[in-house]
């Protein structure tokens, strides 16, 4: 049972020592940390920092070996409302659809029963949901599985300056909005998901370590709220998903996961946004290796194919769509990065009556561009990524965060943004491109998605030239099925014990290096046939 504190009169997190109290002044009530005296009265807020967070956790070494094994990844987990078998994607939808895909065909096409549902986009249906007396899932008339999820893992506002011990914020129609721990649970109560993702004071790995142990404590005492809304309320049966905080500070995220670990939850979400940009698998290995093997764990924000396969081998059992859609966004489609699946083919294998179609306006083939841009390719996330993403910006004066509010961002309140999902050009296509407008060939020969079987590059060029509607839908379409083609070897891959040779493999790929698919063999081929 929660405890309360004499002296401070505050609400303890359970079975943890009292804390230490720390007064902060001029904090603004309505804009976080921003100091306006013509929007709101100034006030003093109570920072409760826990010191057992302090105390050093070690992984569990006997289980870090196990990680990426059938017997840890190959599982199935069940409450009375939703069962999962891992390891899956999830789709990322908005107001429980997939973005750009209409109901019907995406029934018909992308073979997912599990949705993320970020709670910005069904924060203006709760009160029709509750005039109308249905839950989200009748509303919108789906046969899927909900999760809410109250961080935005596409947009990925900074929206820490705004987050305060009552609640956290979330940008919807009408601006920003504060969401406290009752308002969240009674819009749960209402949309009624198959689960639910607790509040979470998310946070960055730049910022301090004074700013992560307080996001710590609000994410903790959040949840055991949670738990406690769960258990009082006997008409509510969804489960809790448990955030692990921390903003990528070793000590702190091992210690809030060991706290987290103890709690009754479904089980744990790492948001990708609150981890370094690179390095990150050492942290989320151990962090696994000391929660319940049988409770699963959501990585979401993954940023490309070769961060969700990593994630699979650190020990996650699901990841979300979320780079999907910015990839369709982007008018681009990906390119297949697993050798060993049937009905793909490497994009520099292009049949001999395309490759007359294959220069643009400058004379140039596509294959040697597509070549060169494979070459430039130096890490994980693409050139592009990796050389415009800082570790660690300088302050931006006036910058617009979400909708056109413009606050003065800190240096150190860094966190991901929608312009820093890049796709990494050597495994995708352009197709915005003009080097394309006269190939007539699928995206990818072989592919038996919708989008390859009916409809050519010179098509979809056209389509994202012209700004039509039906461009980002047949994209979303043909990257969805080769994800769901990345899961699938996947999980062959685990079955056959040889999940760390197919991270690799997809690694040497991404990077344009030879490996096992012969890639140099056929980019040599390609060029001889362009020249």
């Amino acid at each position: 049972s929660s405890g309360i504190n004499a002296e401070y009169g505050e609400k303890l997190i359970d079975g943890e020592t009292p804390v230490k109290k720390l007064k902060v002044t001029n904090v603004d009530s309505t804009y976080g940390n921003q100091k306006d005296k013509s929007k709101s009265k100034k006030r003093n807020e109570t920072i409760l920092i826990n010191p057992e967070l302090e105390v050093k956790v070690v992984p569990d070494s006997s289980r870090l070996p196990l990680l990426n094994t059938s017997s840890h990844l190959a599982q199935t987990f069940s409450s009375p409302r939703v069962i999962l078998t891992s390891p899956d994607i999830m789709s990322y939808t908005v107001c429980g659809q997939v973005p750009h895909v209409t109901a019907d065909l995406c029934d018909r096409e992308i073979n997912g029963d599990v949705s993320i549902v970020p709670l910005h986009s069904i924060f203006n249906l709760v009160g029709i949901l509750k005039k109308l007396g249905k839950p989200l899932s009748q509303f919108i008339n789906t046969p899927n599985k909900l999760i809410i999820n109250p961080y935005n893992s596409f947009e990925a506002c900074d929206l820490t300056v705004f987050n305060d011990q009552l609640g956290m914020s979330i940008w919807g129609k009408g601006g920003r909005k504060r969401v406290t721990s009752k308002d969240y649970h009674d819009i749960v109560k209402t949309c009624d998901p198959e689960l639910f993702v607790s509040l979470s004071d998310v946070v960055p790995s730049t910022v301090n370590k004074k700013r992560a142990n307080k996001s710590c404590y609000r994410t903790l005492q959040w949840v055991n709220e949670a738990i406690t809304f769960l258990s009082d309320s006997d008409h509510v049966t969804s489960r809790v998903l448990a955030p692990i905080p921390g903003s990528g500070d070793r000590q702190l995220t091992m210690k809030s996961a060991s706290l987290l670990a103890t709690r009754d939850v479904f089980g744990y979400v790492i948001e990708r946004a609150t981890l370094p940009l690179v390095g990150w698998e050492d942290l989320v290995k151990d962090v696994v290796s000391i929660l319940p093997p049988t409770r699963p764990v959501f990585m979401l924000g993954v940023l490309n194919e070769l961060e969700m396969v990593k994630a699979y081998n650190c020990g996650c059992h699901f990841v979300d769509s979320t780079f999907v859609l910015h990839y369709a966004n982007k008018g681009r489609a990906m390119l297949p990065c697993c050798p060993t699946s049937k009905n793909t083919v490497d994009e520099t294998k292009q049949t001999p009556n395309s490759s007359e179609h294959s220069s643009n306006a400058n004379g140039k083939s596509s294959v040697s561009s597509t070549t060169a841009a494979e070459e430039t390719s130096s890490s994980d996330f693409g050139p592009s990524l990796a050389e415009n993403v800082p570790t660690n910006p300088a302050p931006v004066e006036g910058e617009n965060i979400g909708k056109k509010k413009k606050v003065k961002e800190q240096g150190k309140s860094y966190i991901f943004k929608p312009e820093h999902y890049i796709p990494n050009p050597s495994r995708s296509l352009d197709l915005i491109s003009p080097e394309y407008t006269r190939q007539f060939t699928p995206l990818v020969e072989g592919c038996g998605c919708f989008t390859c079987a009916r409809h050519t590059r010179g098509y979809l060029s056209h389509l994202l030239v012209t700004h039509e509607l039906l461009a980002p839908t047949l994209l979303m379409l043909h990257n969805l099925a080769h994800v769901r083609n990345v899961v699938q070897e996947t999980r062959r891959s685990v079955e056959a014990g040889e999940l760390g040779q197919h991270e690799e493999r997809l690694r040497r790929v991404f990077e344009g290096q030879s490996g096992d698919n012969g890639m140099e063999n056929d980019k040599q081929q390609s060029e001889s046939k362009s020249m």
